[in-house]
């Protein structure tokens, strides 16, 4: 798996795999002696000692690099991986041009979630945190909403009809009124609070802006 994933990425011309590891502690070996990585392609059979601690790998790779995570076996999974962290989660079937092109929409700050032919998400009732989602406009709900599925600073801004700057200012607000850090825990948030609700609709699910490839 590791050569059929290396080979496909390597061929796109817009990426090129920096280390491969077996093992969760090869992994962290490599990220340690300092491999730059803009994205960690996590698939989901790595060896990490212990049945369950594949979430909490994800979250721990998270917090040095952008994390795709690739063979996805089900929808509770799915939602427990972007829990962590996780800025792509594909299936095993999905085809080299699909990964290339989620692996550059996350390197460019989306969010992608793209299960192919595998059993789709079950459609699941929101889970709204009221008390944290009534501090957010009806603008940053729009700009969030946006930025989970896909878009970056620049096309939100261009849809809308503003500044990349007013909507990076949007952006800086949220994190500050949620008391989140990260990007990718913000998009994270969306989904846990119902803003997006996974299997709703493509367009809310699947990031669509996957034209080209911390």
């Amino acid at each position: 798996m590791r050569a059929a994933l290396t080979k496909v990425i390597d061929a796109s011309g817009t990426m090129r795999v920096a280390g491969t590891a077996a093992h969760d502690k090869d992994l962290r070996g490599l990220l340690d002696v300092g491999v730059d990585a803009d994205v960690v392609v996590l698939d989901r059979s790595i060896h990490t000692g212990q049945p369950d601690a594949f979430t909490g790998l994800i979250t721990e790779i998270c917090a040095v690099a952008r994390t795709v995570v690739f063979g996805a076996p089900s929808d509770q999974e799915v939602d427990a991986q972007v829990r962590a962290g996780a800025t792509g989660v594909l299936a095993a079937d999905v085809s080299a041009s699909q990964l290339i092109a989620a692996l550059e929409t996350v390197c460019r700050g989306g969010l992608v979630v793209a299960l192919g032919t595998a059993p789709a998400v079950r459609k699941a009732p929101a889970r709204v945190t009221p008390a944290l989602t009534r501090d957010l406009s009806l603008r940053e709900r729009e700009i969030l909403t946006m930025l989970s599925s896909g878009q970056d600073s620049a096309s939100i801004a261009r849809d809308l009809g503003l500044s990349p700057l007013t909507v990076k200012t949007h952006i800086t607000h949220m994190l500050s009124k949620l008391g989140i850090r990260r990007r990718g825990h913000l998009i994270a948030f969306a989904y846990e609070s119902g803003l997006i609700v996974p299997g709703m609709t493509p367009t809310s699910f699947i990031a669509t802006r996957l034209q080209a490839a911390s």
